[in-house]
């Protein structure tokens, strides 16, 4: 309670005095990228047996390997970055903690991005390609509320929630067309199947601008073969970093 009635005077008080001053919190330098591989634990993902490769082939397991491949990128590029895992082995994290990891981050003045990286499956195994998705422009998200971090009152309190998930939307396209033309320059031999809305968990709640990107489908076999690929993985990882210090 006492740290609610806290956060209803600070943000009158920064409503007050920033009105006239408000900035897009979305649009400021990314300080922080939270990686989200997806899956994990007794959540496997996607699962696939091929006559090419032994054994089944686990979507968490490629999510957490491309995943620890790009952060291992950006600490080296931008050792300035916060660079956050939301699981860093196999170990199993809810929707929720993944979101709450997300959005529990100081940002200090600075923007954040969440990506959560995932492989794909279909019932066709013709179906193939990458594709980013963001979420549903319509579905609303609290941005301040009392688990938001004191440090980023200041960033979303001069705006209305009905300001601030406009601000986002905008953002987050922003995000995904940046993404959608990297990785089609980029991965020649991979075919975009585009930026597509969905109603994911993940992108709703981390409360910053997110893309969930499906790297490619593990139920396709050209597909299947380059995830497999360690250097296929390793090229995954530098066009998601591409990626994003074009955002920077």
């Amino acid at each position: 309670m006492r740290r609610l009635f806290l956060l209803i005077v600070i943000v009158g008080t920064v409503s007050l005095f920033s009105v006239t001053a408000a900035v897009d919190p979305f649009s400021l330098p990314i300080g922080t990228v939270i990686i989200d591989a997806g899956h994990g634990g007794h959540d496997p993902g996607a699962t696939k047996r091929w006559s090419f490769h032994q054994g089944e082939i686990l979507e968490k397991d490629l999510n957490l390997d491309i995943a620890k491949r790009l952060a291992v990128l950006l600490k080296l590029d931008h050792p300035d970055l916060t660079i956050v895992m939301t699981r860093e082995d196999d170990r199993y994290l809810s929707l929720a903690e993944r979101s709450k990891i997300a959005y529990s981050q100081p940002l200090l003045g600075k923007s954040a991005l969440f990506i959560s990286i995932h492989v794909n499956s279909a019932t066709s195994e013709a179906a193939n390609g990458f594709e980013i998705l963001i979420k549903f422009q319509d579905k609303r998200v609290t941005l301040i509320d009392e688990h938001t971090p004191t440090a980023n009152i200041a960033l979303f309190a001069a705006h209305s929630q009905a300001s601030l998930n406009r601000l986002l939307n905008n953002r987050n396209l922003v995000v995904a067309s940046v993404f959608e033309k990297t990785m089609s320059q980029r991965l020649v031999t991979a075919r975009s199947r585009g930026i597509k809305e969905q109603d994911l968990w993940v992108l709703n709640q981390s409360r910053m601008p997110s893309v969930l990107v499906e790297v490619g489908f593990l139920t396709n076999e050209a597909d299947a073969k380059r995830l497999l690929s360690s250097q296929y993985r390793q090229t995954l990882a530098e066009v998601l970093c591409d990626a994003i210090e074009r955002l920077l």
